[in-house]
């Protein structure tokens, strides 16, 4: 029902009506209500559902279809002015090879790469943008992610040309609540003499008659993702500019990912498996879950110490170039095991990652950094100098600093309000509130880098071991740092950016 008040409300003046995945019929119930329409057209692939639906439903101005959508799509010359529906989550591993050749044909025919076919609802959406008559609309459920997944991108670019006006619609309470699939209503439509622009809502329920929170995008378009249009164009505004004022991180050093093990949990022992299978003298310490190292500003011997005495599996195995006959007995009885265990039905051994190395137990050791950040996070990033070079797994991305910046400096730099909310403008989250940034991602964040005091370096590392609060750490840094070229109203302004941008993914 909020579909339908939600659309009357922009004074859409819609006669024909297509649901391309019918299912139960619900949303052409609702539709047969309406004055204007004259006429629904129902796609639906399975015929026992086309069969309900004729069952429950008898109307003149229903036509019902058992059809592939995109069957559908390619044979018919009628366009509608609403296409309207929640379209199918199938990964594109679990699609038929018909339906995948029919995307990627789609896909072609728009100019689009095949590359963004990796769900069925990318392919709905695509298809029903080139079924729509001149100031048609589209109102789909989609999954939440498609907001921000980078494989949708060229997908959300090629709808900002096609449609001057964008409508994301989020709700605080789940959609479907049995399923763990976070959903938002995209509305996409081309309004008269309207600039383009992109309107995120925030309701509290589907009861809701008016969103409690609501921000526009205009002169920021494109938008990279759509997530950020929870953002207004001012704050926008203020986030580009002052990123402008300070280096990225790929200005100040490289960054590459941690170790690929292909088994974390085979190849990195405890200290008790390490005594077990005799191999003290073929292990190195290693970081492999980002949670064992929060509220550490300095990763360190003292660390993995602390973990060894919590039995927590730190020693990776480094047998690269090893001959098998010259490990300890218990350590090739131990690798048989391994070899033979199997993940998702195929034997470790056999593994696409452990069946390209020679030997397939050899992990290649990547070089560690002399700053370490952890990519995924909860509450706020991780980032730890690294004075020993111990090794993480890719979990976290190691830097090998420029001459002439200090870790410590780094590091300390790092907890400011501009570069946080950059975190959370160009990280990914996921259901549960975790975000992560990619290699490209980090990458580009900013950050305003000084030479810090020793007294200073000292305070915050005693904030760290005392789990001071973060919003205090924050502003001990900023003082130190953004203070310098932002005033404190700009930089109140990116305290706020940033909290928004969290309850996002809350």
């Amino acid at each position: 029902m909020f579909t339908y008040k939600y659309l009357s409300h922009q004074n859409k003046n819609i006669k024909n009506i297509l649901e391309p995945s019918a299912g139960d019929g619900r949303f052409i119930k609702i539709f047969l209500s309406s004055k204007s329409a004259t006429n629904i057209v129902g796609v639906e692939l399975f015929e026992d559902k086309v069969e309900y639906i004729k069952k429950e439903i008898h109307s003149s101005k229903l036509t019902l279809l058992a059809s592939d959508f995109l069957d559908f799509y390619s044979i018919t010359e009628d366009k509608f002015d609403l296409i309207i529906g929640n379209p199918p989550y199938i990964n594109i591993k679990n699609m038929d090879k018909s339906f995948i050749e029919s995307s990627r044909a789609l896909c072609r025919n728009i100019g689009l790469p095949e590359s963004v076919i990796q769900n069925a609802w990318v392919s709905f959406v695509l298809a029903a943008s080139q079924l729509l008559s001149k100031e048609g609309t589209i109102f789909f459920v989609l999954p939440i992610e498609f907001l921000q997944v980078n494989y949708a991108e060229r997908l959300r670019a090629f709808l900002e040309r096609e449609f001057n006006t964008i409508h994301i619609i989020c709700f605080s309470e789940r959609m479907f609540p049995d399923i763990e699939q976070e959903t938002c209503l995209v509305y996409l439509a081309n309004e008269r003499k309207k600039l383009p622009y992109i309107l995120y809502q925030q309701y509290k329920s589907f009861d809701s008659t008016t969103p409690f929170y609501q921000s526009k995008i205009e002169r920021n378009k494109p938008l990279k993702k759509w997530s950020n249009a929870i953002l207004s164009d001012e704050e926008l505004d203020l986030l580009n500019r002052t990123s402008t004022l300070y280096p990225q991180i790929k200005d100040i050093a490289q960054s590459t990912p941690g170790i690929v093990t292909g088994a974390n949990s085979k190849f990195i022992l405890t200290k008790d498996e390490v005594i077990q299978y005799g191999c003290k003298h073929y292990v190195k310490p290693i970081i492999s879950k980002g949670s064992t190292a929060k509220n550490v500003f300095e990763i360190n011997q003292e660390l993995i110490l602390k973990l060894e005495s919590e039995n927590q599996k730190i020693y990776l195995l480094d047998l690269a170039g090893k001959e098998f006959d010259s490990l300890p007995i218990p350590l090739q009885e131990y690798l048989n095991i391994v070899a033979q265990t199997k993940r998702n039905g195929i034997a470790i051994q056999h593994s696409y990652k452990c069946s390209k190395r020679k030997p397939w137990y050899g992990v290649p050791i990547v070089k560690s950094g002399s700053a370490i950040f952890f990519k995924r996070y909860d509450s706020i990033p991780r980032f730890s100098t690294n004075p020993e070079y111990i090794y993480t797994t890719d979990i976290a991305y190691g830097l090998r600093l420029n001459e002439g910046i200090n870790p410590e400096n780094l590091v300390f730099c790092f907890y400011n309000s501009l570069t946080l909310a950059q975190c959370e403008f160009a990280g990914r989250f996921y259901a549960g509130g975790v975000i992560e940034l990619t290699p490209n991602e980090f990458k580009s964040l900013s950050i305003p880098y000084e030479n810090i005091k020793k007294s200073d370096i000292s305070i915050i590392k005693n904030m760290f071991t005392q789990n001071i609060n973060t919003e205090e750490i924050i502003s001990f840094v900023n003082s130190k740092t953004l203070s310098k070229k932002l005033t404190t109203e700009e930089i109140n302004k990116l305290n706020t950016i940033r909290s928004k941008l969290i309850l996002r993914r809350k």
